[in-house]
């Protein structure tokens, strides 16, 4: 049962940088057409004007669902960084997913807190998580580039493709948090919002591996019977 359970998530790891993308697109679009149908004037509304309200209940729910599945991805991350290298401290990796995770608390209240209960913490919230993700971006992009520098003793970050990644994602959201924080309009915000799933998506392989090599390792045992010669 243990063997069963430690495969279901490393399995559920790989999973889940596309379950949060599509949780995330499956919020705006209810959100925003149960307040078209309850005759709001928005085009395009803000995330945060998305949560008002008929919307909120559904806004609640998809993210406090991105935010449990986005803390899922944190863990998961920090300790396939725990098993797959030794070159970094477990403190510094603790520090720096640390800060992925207050990005995640700041994600819950802005989400459980809407504009109609209390605007000022709603948008300190949002403001908060947008830097501390964006924080968290550079930091990791940072540490991957450095593991892919010690490749030739840790060969599971050997490739410079996710380090890539990591760095044009971080880059994209920070511009584009930065525009919308400046009141650069609509598209900035959601485009920045949508940065840190694609970032997540960088992981998939790393947790692809992973999860292959535990598999391979919980296989059964199967012992090879060898006749004895003298039985020829």
């Amino acid at each position: 049962m243990g063997r069963l359970s430690a495969l279901v998530w490393y399995w559920s790891l790989v999973i889940l940088p596309f379950s949060t993308v599509i949780t995330f697109i499956i919020t705006l679009i209810v959100c925003g057409q149960v307040l078209k149908n309850s005759g709001s004037e928005f085009v395009l509304p803000y995330i945060s004007q998305l949560g008002i309200g008929p919307a909120y209940p559904y806004f609640v729910f998809g993210f406090v669902l991105l935010c449990l599945q986005m803390l899922f991805i944190i863990f998961g991350r920090l300790q396939y960084l725990f098993q797959s290298q030794s070159v970094v401290s477990h403190v510094s990796l603790c520090f720096i997913h640390a800060v992925a995770v207050i990005s995640g608390i700041l994600l819950l209240i802005m989400a459980v807190i809407s504009l109609e209960h209390n605007a000022y913490l709603h948008i300190i919230a949002a403001f908060g998580m947008f830097i501390c993700i964006s924080l968290y971006c550079l930091l990791n992009s940072i540490l991957s580039f450095y593991l892919y520098s010690r490749r030739s003793i840790i060969p599971l970050h050997a490739s410079i493709l996710w380090p890539l990644w990591y760095l044009l994602c971080g880059v994209l959201l920070s511009i584009f948090a930065a525009i919308w924080m400046s009141g650069g309009g609509v598209v900035p915000q959601y485009i920045a919002a949508g940065m840190p799933f694609l970032y997540n998506l960088g992981f998939v392989p790393q947790f692809l591996t992973q999860a292959r090599s535990k598999q391979q390792n919980t296989l059964p045992f199967t012992p090879v019977h060898r006749t004895n010669d003298m039985d020829l």
